[in-house]
C-alpha cells in the first residue's frame, strides 16, 4: 500500500505521524511524509521520505506571513486567559497564510498524495483534500477528541450540565465552525484552479463515521465514550523509539551522580514561555525544594546557575524515567512520554490542547495542580512543584498508571485499523 502522510505545525504535531510512518514503513508499507522541512532528520531517521513543506514551526507556524509575528502581542493575549474561546481571539493576532501560501502548499500537498492509496491528514491539513476533485482514500489524526458523542462537549465549548444533546449540538457547533473558518480560503483556491466551490453544509462532519479518526493517546487518559462511531480508534500513545540518540557523558554524570533531578522542558512553546521568566521561576521552585534540574530549550548564551545542566535536546524514553519529577507545557508528547516513564508531572498550559490535557493529567492523579500561564505566579509555581516532588500519591499513582500505557500497543493498533479499512474497501467512501 502507498501511502502518504500530511502534517503541518511543531515537532510535537510532526512526530506521531513520523512513529507512524515508520509502523507502516516496517509492515512493508511505501511511505511519504509531507512535513515541514526543518524535521528532515528525525523523518529521514525514520526511513521515511520526505516531501519537504516550507515554513519554520519554531515560529509557530510555516509560511512567509510569520515573519511579522508580534510575539509581544500574542504573549499579552495569552496571558491573560485559558479559555479555549478567549484564545481562539488571542490566536487571531497571528499573521494569517497568504494565498500565495496556500497556493504553494496546494501544489506540494498534491504533488505528495499523487498516486497515493491512502493519504493520513492532520488537523491543520485536513482542509486541504478538500482543494481539489480527488478521491483519494484519506483518513485523519487528531490530537484531542473531536468526534461527536453525548459525552462530554467539543472543545472549547463550556461544560454546562445540560445533557446529551447539548453535547452533541457542541460537536455540530464546532464542526460548522471549523468549516466556516475554512470554506472562505478553500473556495478561492478551488475556483483559481477550475473545481465548483463547495457548500455551506460542512464535508467535514462525517469523521469518524465514513473515514477513520485515528486518537493516539490511552483510554487511561481519556476514556473513549460508548457512543463514539466505528471508525473512531482510541489506539493507545504512539511511540517511536530511536536507536541513534545517545547522552553525552556529562549529561549522563550529570544525570546519575546524586538524586534524581527535576526535568523541565516547554517544547516548542519554550519562546512563548521564556517571556514570563518561566525558567527563573522553575529554578527558584526546584532549588528551595533541595533539588537540581536538567533544562531542555534553547541555548540563550547566559550563563546558568550551578546545579542546572541545560541540553538544546533529550531522548525522553532514557531521561524522564530518570528524572524525579518533569515540568512541561502539557504537550502530548511530552506528556505521553512522562506517563510511560511513571513519573508524576506538573504542567504550565498555554494554547489549544495544552489546558485540556493539563487538567486530565490532574484528574489521572500524576500530576500536580497546573499552572496556567494565564494568572501564572511564582508562589502558585512553587506549590505546585512542591506539591509535585512531596505527594507519595503522586508517585504510586504514576507508576501505576505507567505499567497499563507501556502494555498499549498503541501505533500497531493504529496501522492495523488503517490496513483494515483500506482492505475492506474503505466502506463509506
Amino acid at each position: 500500500m502507498r501511502v502518504t502522510l500530511t502534517t503541518l505545525g511543531a515537532r510535537g504535531d510532526t512526530q506521531p505521524f513520523v512513529t507512524l510512518g515508520h509502523e507502516l514503513r516496517s509492515r512493508g508499507h511505501d511511505v511519504r511524509i509531507a512535513a515541514p522541512a526543518v524535521y528532515s532528520d528525525v523523518v529521514h531517521e525514520a526511513g521515511l521520505e520526505l516531501i519537504p513543506l516550507p515554513g519554520d514551526p519554531g515560529e509557530f507556524l510555516p509560511g512567509r506571513a510569520w515573519k511579522s509575528l508580534d510575539e509581544d502581542r500574542l504573549a499579552a493575549r495569552v496571558g491573560r486567559t485559558t479559555s479555549a474561546v478567549r484564545l481562539s481571539r488571542a490566536l487571531s493576532v497571528l499573521p494569517q497564510h497568504t494565498l500565495e501560501d496556500r497556493r504553494e502548499l496546494v501544489e506540494l500537498l498534491g504533488s505528495a498524495c499523487k498516486g497515493a492509496d491512502l493519504v493520513v491528514n492532520s488537523v491543520l491539513t485536513r482542509p486541504y483534500h478538500l482543494l481539489v476533485e480527488d478521491p483519494t482514500p484519506w483518513a485523519a489524526v487528531c490530537l484531542i477528541p473531536q468526534s461527536s458523542t453525548g459525552a462530554f462537549p467539543a472543545f472549547g465549548a463550556p461544560p454546562l450540565p445540560l445533557g446529551s444533546p447539548y453535547n452533541r449540538l457542541t460537536h455540530l457547533a464546532r464542526r460548522q465552525w471549523e468549516w466556516h473558518c475554512a470554506r472562505g480560503p478553500v473556495n478561492r483556491v478551488r475556483r483559481g484552479s477550475g473545481h465548483r466551490p463547495l457548500g455551506l453544509r460542512s464535508p467535514l462532519r462525517a469523521m469518524g463515521e465514513k473515514n477513520p479518526i485515528l486518537y493516539p493517546f490511552s483510554p487511561s487518559l481519556v476514556p473513549p465514550p460508548a457512543d463514539w462511531p466505528a471508525n473512531c480508534h482510541m489506539t493507545g500513545f504512539w511511540y517511536w523509539d530511536r536507536t541513534t540518540w545517545e547522552p553525552s557523558a556529562d549529561l549522563r554524570a550529570f544525570v546519575e551522580e546524586g538524586s534524581p533531578p527535576v526535568v523541565f522542558t516547554m517544547g516548542s512553546l519554550w519562546p512563548l514561555h521564556r517571556r514570563y521568566g518561566i525558567f527563573a521561576m522553575a529554578w527558584e521552585a526546584v532549588r528551595k525544594a533541595g533539588r537540581r534540574m536538567v533544562f531542555v530549550g534553547a541555548d540563550d548564551g547566559e550563563e546558568l546557575p550551578p546545579g542546572v545542566f541545560q541540553v538544546t535536546e533529550a531522548d525522553h524514553r532514557w531521561l524522564f524515567p530518570r528524572a524525579s519529577c518533569v515540568i512541561h507545557h502539557g504537550g502530548l508528547g511530552t506528556m505521553s512520554q512522562a506517563l510511560r516513564a511513571g513519573v508524576p508531572q506538573m504542567s504550565v498550559p498555554a494554547l489549544v490542547d495544552q489546558p485540556y490535557f493539563a487538567e486530565r493529567l490532574t484528574e489521572l492523579g500524576v500530576a500536580s495542580a497546573p499552572v496556567p500561564l494565564a494568572g501564572l505566579s511564582a508562589p502558585k509555581f512553587a506549590a505546585s512543584v512542591d506539591e509535585c516532588l512531596r505527594n507519595p500519591d503522586l508517585v504510586r499513582r504514576a507508576a501505576q498508571v505507567a505499567r497499563s500505557v507501556r502494555q498499549e500497543p498503541g501505533v500497531t493498533r493504529a496501522a492495523e485499523a488503517l490496513e483494515s479499512w483500506v482492505g475492506a474497501g474503505c466502506p463509506g467512501m
